[in-house]
Order: C-alpha cells, then structure tokens, then sequence
C-alpha cells in the first residue's frame, strides 16, 4: 500500500512546480527541527549544570581547623605510662579514617571525571547529529536543484522548439492584409507603404517598422497594427483631413489645423487660402509644419473660422491674411468685400457687426472696418467708387 502511495503521490507531482516537497521530505524536515530543538536544550542545560558547580566549588568553606596543635588549658591529668596502648590504637584508626577520606575523595573525582566526560560525549553527540542533518539537508537541496535545472531546461527545449516551429511553419504565413479608417489614402498604397507581403512569416514582422514605413506619409496621423493569428494583419488608419490652403506659386499647399503640410497640388479645393505666411518656400514640403510665428497665427484664424461658422457666414471667407497680426482681413469675393478685423479681440462682438453690415450693404462693392476701439468707436462700411 505504501509504494501504491507513493506511486500516486509521484503522478499527482506537477513537473512546473518548483517547490513541490514530498511527505517524506516534510517529516524529515520536522524531525531535523525537534532534533537540533532538544539538542540545543540539552546544551543550555549542561552548561547551568556546569555553572552550578563552578560556584559552589568557589563557595566551599574553608577546610576544618587542626586540633592536634591546639594547647589545651586547664587539664590537670597527667598522661599515664600505660597510656601508650591507646595512642596506638587511635593512630591506628586515624590512618584508617585517612584511608576512607582518601578512597572517598578519589570515588568523588572519578565521578566527576565520568560525569563531565558523559557531558562531553553528549556534547559531541549532539554535535555529531546536527552535522548529519546538515549532510541530509545539504543532499536534498542538491536534488531539488538537479529536479530544478531538468524542469527549466526541459521548458527551454519546448519553448525553443515552439519558436522554431512557429518561425517555419507555413500556417503562419501572412494570407490577408486588412486596412480601415483610410478616406484619402487606397488600401494598395498603404499596403505598399507598409512594406509587408504575402506569405511572408507574421512572426518576423516588426509593428514599429510597420508604423514608421506608413506615416511617411503625410496624410497619416496615427497607425495601429494588429495582428491576427495564424495569418492575417490588420492596420488601422487615422488621416489628417486639409482645412486650409497657402498659395505657392501657381498651385497651393494643403495644411490640416495642426499646421501640417500635406500636399503640394495644382487643384484649388473649397477651402480658405492663408495669405502673408512668413515659413520660408524651402520648408514648404509635405510632412513639413508651419514655423512657430505661423502657428501662433493659425490658432487666431481657426478662432475666426469657428465664430464665423456659428453666425452662418463662414462659407464666404475665401482668404484670410495674417501678415499683420494687429489687423487680420477677411477676403469675401461672392460679397466683393474685404473685411478689416484688427486684433481679434472681442472678436464674437466683431463677428455681430460684420453679419449686420453685410445685410444691409448686400450688392454693394466695398470694404469692411471693424479694426477700431469697439467702446470709442463703430464698425463703418466704405463703398467702392
């Protein structure tokens, strides 16, 4: 029954758990604890004991007084002749006395010496057990490690086999490519982009190199690669859409509201022209951005655009110029208007004034001044003669 236990303790053992400990082992340990326990009272014990004797030998009285040379005062007796029988005699039993002390004495110091020797023995027992517990623990964790090294290293042969497998197999090899969230960018181009062909390995794939390939692009924002095993990736898209225009040359360069430049291209789209930009014509490439000065300015003309679009009248803005930014002017030709704005400040209030004027002065040709101190002044329109 024991080795049927012991069978099934074996087959219940988990190969992955480091720590598994059999009931044996545990009893072991348990006995070696009680052992050095005991061993350890014993030793405190001996040496009380030890102590104790130590202090009563110091504490010994002193040894008893001699009365043979004492001088006896008041003895009146004289000693007889006959007398000398009885000296013997009392000699004769001192030596005996002396031989009993003697004998006595000795059987004291053979007891002592049995005693610290069996203390001594112990002490040395106790030392000799420990040392074997020691030399049985030093074994078992011998073999859990050599247990430990065969688990890891068998895990490792998996692991490296798997990798292999995966690396080679044909199951793995890349079947599909998805693309979502493009507008202005064809599935073919950014699967060009991408780098990424057929039948190549999923495994040997690097999403970061994925990434930096497609938001070469300037239109490209943001990039999320997943893939989807055994065989497919799927890439995620998020475009940069064009807001505004810079005139260049004769054909206009499309930036979103961050300032990014994202084409270069002959068609004029729907969309306001920035006039009076002051970024050099050499930065003016897609991927580019505007220099800060223009930045600061773009933000004063996405406010504009926005409180224009509240009031309905955005759609007539066809450029803006932001050359001066003490006094941004509006550019209507449907209205064959130009709107002088100033600073921008009060610019909701500004706005009001601007769609009053333009429903009274429909039809007519002129400018717009709404440049001035608002608290001092009034908005005034100038027809043109």
């Amino acid at each position: 029954m024991k080795r049927n236990n012991k069978v099934k303790e074996k087959s219940k053992r988990n190969l992955y758990d480091f720590d598994y400990e059999s009931e044996e082992e545990k009893e072991l340990k348990k006995k070696i604890k009680a052992d050095k326990k005991s061993a350890s009272k014993r030793r405190k014990k001996n040496k009380e004991k030890e102590a104790k004797k130590r202090r009563k030998q110091k504490g010994q009285a002193k040894k008893a007084p001699r009365y043979d040379d004492e001088i006896i005062i008041g003895v009146t007796e004289i000693p007889r002749p006959n007398d000398n029988k009885t000296q013997k005699s009392k000699r004769k039993e001192h030596s005996a006395i002396n031989k009993i002390n003697v004998k006595e004495k000795e059987n004291k110091k053979h007891k002592k010496n049995k005693k610290e020797s069996n203390i001594n023995n112990d002490i040395d027992n106790d030392y000799i057990i420990e040392d074997a517990y020691e030399v049985r623990n030093r074994e078992l964790k011998k073999r859990k490690l050599k247990f430990r090294i065969l688990k890891i290293s068998l895990l490792a042969i998996v692991i490296i086999g798997a990798i292999v497998f995966a690396m080679v197999s044909p199951i793995f090899n890349i079947t599909n490519i998805t693309v979502t969230g493009n507008s202005k960018l064809t599935t073919t181009e950014i699967i060009s982009l991408s780098g990424i062909q057929n039948n190549e390995n999923i495994f040997r794939i690097s999403k970061s190199h994925i990434i930096n390939n497609i938001k070469q692009n300037a239109y490209v924002n943001n990039v999320e690669i997943h893939k989807r095993y055994p065989s497919m990736i799927q890439i995620d898209i998020e475009e940069r859409v064009p807001n505004y225009m810079l005139q260049f040359g004769n054909g206009y360069v499309y930036i979103n509201n961050q300032g990014y430049m994202l084409e270069i291209s002959n068609e004029k789209l729907d969309l306001p022209i920035i006039i009076g930009y002051s970024t050099p014509q050499e930065n003016l490439v897609a991927g580019n951005r505007l220099s800060e000065e223009d930045l600061e300015k773009l933000e004063t003309v996405i406010r504009i655009m926005s409180v224009a679009q509240s009031n309905e009248i955005a759609n007539l803005i066809t450029s803006i110029d932001i050359s001066d930014p003490n006094n941004y002017t509006l550019h209507l030709d449907s209205e064959k208007k130009i709107v002088y704005l100033g600073d921008c400040s009060n610019l909701e209030t500004r706005m009001l004034f601007l769609v009053g004027i333009l429903e009274n002065e429909k039809n007519h040709e002129g400018e717009i001044f709404i440049n001035m101190n608002l608290n001092t002044d009034n908005p005034f329109f100038r027809e043109k003669v």
